[in-house]
């Protein structure tokens, strides 16, 4: 049995899943708030004793007891951590492996006074550069690391793995169905105040990006376009209605706004960003095949947005079902599922140890 935590800005998530000759089994999956109901979102109010708590009682609805968990899956956001493929010189020297990539560590990540800390995969021989390793790099701090810790054992847990976010909702992925051969996936996974980018195939260079986009700046549009408060806005993000503002705003009919040509909507700040970084994929890892984006997250099921953006960058877009592959007897709702896409990858990943 393993159990995989998604610590969000917004909300905590948790998948508890098995493993038996037949595949996975997804046994009991849960999330609670972050932040306090009784009050609208603010990312700036959040604190770590609103997490810890959040944490407990979404323990306790799922009849989980922390002090028994045995095989725990954690993973540090982006902004704590740095994830990149390398090219390293082919060495049956580990020693020399190490210290080789402890260098480059130091130069990806913003250093805090504490070591630096690093993990890596031998992704294989380079098909170009027979004479290079194709290495992925997982680098962060010691501090940074201590605070995850610290967090977890105030939940009540005793650490375990404490994985990649990018990593992670890769993997949910990537476990199950693989690479594709030519070209590559993009996993875009949609939080409530940013988003995770990850491009990867088989042939194709591992590329992760923080995009600062999510579902808050979604809901703030409509709050000022609409004058709309924020649980009006949340609800009708998620409607047809909304789907047919954006498509109004761009056709230059927006009626009770009274706009007269076609006006930049937050879908597409997020497209421009996600195109910006896949131009630079394409120029530095020579690779412009894209063959498809999945669409993951908490705020991946804002209506229209997979047809927006499949439409915009003309690439195969789907809102992304980690649930889909599994065995279970759970009701299965693909928008809520969605959410649920890093923390599954992290508790597959307790499940390959």
């Amino acid at each position: 049995m393993s159990i995989g935590i998604d610590i969000g800005r917004f909300e905590i998530k948790a998948v508890q899943l098995n493993k038996s000759p037949k595949g996975y089994q997804l046994v009991n999956y849960g999330s609670e708030p972050v932040y306090d109901k009784s009050r609208d979102f603010d990312p700036e109010r959040l604190s770590e004793e609103n997490i810890i708590q959040a944490c407990k009682q979404l323990m306790a609805k799922m009849k989980i007891n922390p002090k028994r968990v045995k095989s725990l899956t954690t993973g540090m956001s982006n902004q704590l951590s740095s994830i990149r493929q390398l090219k390293m010189v082919n060495t049956d020297d580990e020693e020399e492996l190490s210290q080789a990539l402890q260098f480059e560590a130091r130069k990806h990540i913003p250093m805090d006074g504490t070591d630096a800390l690093m993990d890596y995969q031998i992704l294989g021989e380079d098909i170009r550069e027979m004479d290079k390793l194709n290495v992925l790099l997982v680098a962060s701090t010691q501090r940074n690391l201590n605070n995850h810790l610290k967090l977890l054992r105030n939940m009540n847990f005793r650490p375990g793995i404490v994985d990649s976010e990018a990593i992670g909702l890769a993997n949910s992925y990537v476990i199950e169905h693989g690479l594709p051969e030519d070209g590559a996936n993009v996993f875009l996974n949609i939080g409530a105040v940013s988003s995770v980018l990850v491009v990867w195939g088989r042939q194709a260079q591992f590329f992760a990006r923080d995009i600062q986009i999510g579902g808050l700046h979604f809901t703030q549009e409509i709050m000022e376009k609409k004058a709309m408060d924020y649980k009006e806005a949340e609800d009708f993000k998620r409607s047809p209605a909304f789907t047919e503002l954006v498509d109004k705003l761009h056709g230059g009919d927006a009626g009770d706004f009274s706009v007269s040509v076609a006006e930049h909507t937050i879908y597409d700040n997020l497209v421009d960003e996600i195109r910006r970084s896949l131009r630079y994929y394409i120029k530095e890892a020579n690779e412009s095949f894209f063959q498809k984006i999945l669409i993951m997250g908490g705020s991946a099921g804002i209506n229209g947005l997979d047809e927006f953006i499949s439409n915009r960058l003309n690439v195969a877009a789907e809102v992304y079902n980690p649930f889909a592959q599994m065995h279970h007897d759970v009701a299965e709702d693909g928008e809520i599922a969605t959410k649920y896409a890093t923390a599954v990858g992290y508790a597959m990943r307790g499940l390959l140890e």
